[in-house]
């Protein structure tokens, strides 16, 4: 069974519950909260993230439609939710399945076990990643290994050597995940566009010269790495 069967095995199950939509903004689960079901995403992005000590936000992860969230909770690894889970799209729309049904009916379907195997690998090596941005001290650096692990993360190939990520970000959003302020990351991206490496705009999304990002990148090893996307 293809990617595509299995997905469309998936959406006829999540059919038989309800949904239900949120806006833009709107905070699906709190941090501790013990959720009452899982969730799945059937439309739009939900962003999940952490709150620091002074108060500025941290994400953590986005969930793009067919995934379920939140994952170790659905699981029986948590007790409750580890961080915010928030629409990030201006509508989403999230079928409420109870999370033993969802779990069991994942058990009964390799195919789509082995396609969260692979989300799960993905997510793992992007955060690693991004983990590796933040560890640089320079503003360009922490910027240019972010923008590594959104092509890795959430980037759909639309030509050779042309990412486009699918996420719609802001210059807030960038300096939210590098830890930068938003004046900073804004300069670092113009930089990068007069670069060439990435092009974007209003109403556009961010496409990524693949090619251009990798050179630009001080780790050898990881300029060198072949992912597929």
């Amino acid at each position: 069974m293809t990617n595509a069967g299995a997905i469309n095995e998936l959406r006829a199950f999540l059919s038989k519950y309800p949904t239900k939509d949120f806006r833009k903004g709107e905070i699906i689960i709190f941090q501790g909260e013990a959720p009452r079901t899982a969730y799945v995403v059937m439309q739009g992005v939900v962003k999940a993230y952490n709150l620091s000590m002074d108060g500025n936000e941290k994400p953590v992860a986005f969930y793009m439609p067919d995934t379920v969230f939140p994952g170790p909770w659905v699981y029986g690894k948590t007790p409750s939710a580890i961080y915010y889970h928030e629409a990030f799209t201006p509508k989403v729309r999230l079928a409420i399945v109870p999370r033993e049904e969802y779990v069991e009916f994942i058990k009964s379907k390799p195919e789509l076990l082995y396609m969260q195997l692979e989300h799960y690998l993905v997510d793992q090596l992007g955060k690693s990643i991004r983990l590796n941005a933040l560890q640089h001290s320079r503003a360009s650096d922490k910027l240019l290994y972010t923008l590594h692990y959104l092509a890795l993360s959430y980037g759909e190939t639309v030509a050779p050597q042309q990412i486009k990520i699918t996420l719609e970000l802001t210059h807030q959003d960038f300096a939210n995940l590098t830890g930068l302020t938003r004046e900073t990351a804004a300069t670092e991206l113009n930089k990068l566009k007069h670069s060439g490496v990435i092009d974007y705009g209003k109403g556009r999304p961010y496409l990524l010269n693949l090619a251009k990002l990798m050179n630009m990148l001080n780790d050898q090893y990881i300029s060198d790495l072949q992912i597929k996307i």
